[in-house]
């Protein structure tokens, strides 16, 4: 049974539900947390009658008491050498934090009440210890993913990890020969994939998109489809990391309507009337920049866990006006350095101390003050932005990324190119919501007359 992990917040608690919802509950729920997490299951229908729709929190550099999700970066060695890898992933940093020191992290993660927490690299299963740090995650309440290019994924690490575990692969193109990656094997990508789910693990894929792989996109999105896996998760590369040393990388205004043709016929394909009516619906779906696509429908046997922890930190930002980064989100790198997020790990900005000479818990409580005090209404070029016109929600109020491209942390985080993609991809999900037709992860079947 799946133990809900909670944190007591000051207008109550803040938990990941069985049915994989975030939620705030008023402070009379958590009894019944307590019985569930003793062996006595609660349903989700009776701890949502407990549920907030208007909970007490401080606007003042708001913060949850613990993120409600935590990346940490096993190691940065990596089989790759990826031209738009966020961290510049490659070799080891010098003082990586030891596998008892990631074990503890873990510790004081679900003594804090995080929900969900994401190893990643690098390339995790680079380190030694990949399949040791996974299980004590998994001995956790919190939710396990695994961050991973799926290439040094083998049956015997599979099967030590214990059944259930969510994968999230990445990679960027179908053809070897004309890969950024490095080493891309398609054929090796499968092996791995039927394998996981021998073992009786889950997963899902994603694509991040840059000029030199976008006619790749649509094979991918299709070979997905042939081979019953799940819809692949579209990404943006973005200005930061090594992408900023391959600019030619960067999509641009003029290549717009190219990408837009594509993603859309790669969406039309994993869009349909659901299949489940009972099924939530209507939340933000992380699908290209800032597009707000409804939940995709849930098939268990090929999904990671349904867990709403992304979407809940983006209702945290449109509530408060804040950025989730640093506030619910968290990003630890391999030698334990504590930022807002992987963009500004990437930068190196808004470090907010070391988790090897400091605990977590007063790192996350005193060590984002500067990064806190900035407000989405200090980005005053929102005001004349054509996003922001149509109430289209946008992630790039983002204080690295707007560095990047401005200069002002305090500008936009969008390229040009951005912009127009979001409104296009916005425009797109509106009118797909207005006719009722959801997101799936698996394809649309294809009608033959």
């Amino acid at each position: 049974m799946q133990k809900i992990p909670f944190q007591v917040n000051e207008g109550g608690l803040v938990a990941l539900l069985p049915n994989g919802h975030v939620e705030f509950l008023a402070a009379s729920a958590e009894p019944l947390i307590h019985r569930h997490n003793a062996g006595s299951p609660v349903p989700a229908a009776e701890l949502m009658t407990h549920a907030l729709s208007d909970p007490l929190v401080t606007l003042d550099r708001f913060h949850l008491p613990a993120p409600a999700i935590a990346f940490v970066e096993t190691t940065n060695l990596c089989n790759l050498r990826c031209r738009h890898c966020y961290a510049d992933s490659a070799l080891k940093r010098p003082d990586e934090m030891s596998t008892p020191m990631i074990k503890s992290l873990l510790d004081d993660f679900a003594d804090a009440g995080v929900l969900q927490v994401f190893l990643t690299g690098g390339e995790i299963f680079s380190h030694r210890d990949a399949v040791e740090i996974v299980r004590h995650a998994r001995s956790k309440p919190f939710s396990t993913q695994i961050f991973t290019n799926g290439l040094l994924v083998t049956e015997e690490k599979l099967a030590a990890i214990p059944p259930g575990q969510s994968f999230f692969i990445s990679f960027d193109t179908a053809d070897p020969e004309r890969t950024v990656r490095g080493r891309m094997d398609f054929p090796k990508l499968k092996r791995a994939f039927e394998a996981m789910r021998a073992h009786g693990h889950v997963f899902r894929t994603a694509i991040s998109v840059h000029r030199q792989n976008i006619q790749d996109a649509e094979e991918i999105f299709d070979w997905c489809a042939r081979n019953g896996y799940p819809r692949p998760q579209w990404l943006e590369t973005h200005p930061v990391g090594r992408a900023l040393l391959h600019p030619g990388m960067l999509l641009r205004p003029e290549d717009v309507d190219e990408v837009f043709a594509v993603y859309r016929r790669c969406m039309d394909r994993y869009s349909g009337e659901p299949e489940d009516p009972a099924g939530p619906a209507g939340r933000p779906a992380p699908d290209g920049p800032g597009a707000s696509a409804p939940t995709p429908v849930r098939r268990a046997a090929d999904e990671i866990r349904g867990v709403d922890t992304i979407q809940f930190c983006q209702r945290l930002e449109r509530a408060v006006g804040q950025e989730k980064c640093g506030r619910s989100v968290v990003y630890v790198n391999s030698r334990g350095d504590v930022y807002p997020c992987s963009n500004c790990m990437s930068g190196q900005l808004h470090r907010a101390g070391n988790v090897t000479r400091q605990p977590f818990a007063e790192i996350w409580e005193n060590g984002f003050d500067a990064f806190r005090d900035i407000r989405f209404e200090d980005h005053a070029v929102c005001g004349t932005c054509p996003v922001a016109r149509e109430d289209i929600w946008c992630q790039f109020r983002c204080p690295p990324l707007a560095r990047n491209i401005t200069g002002d942390e305090k500008g936009c985080g969008a390229t040009e190119y951005l912009q127009e993609f979001t409104l296009r991809a916005g425009r797109y999900w509106r009118e797909r919501r207005e006719r009722g037709v959801r997101l799936t992860l698996t394809p649309r079947p294809v009608r033959t007359p």
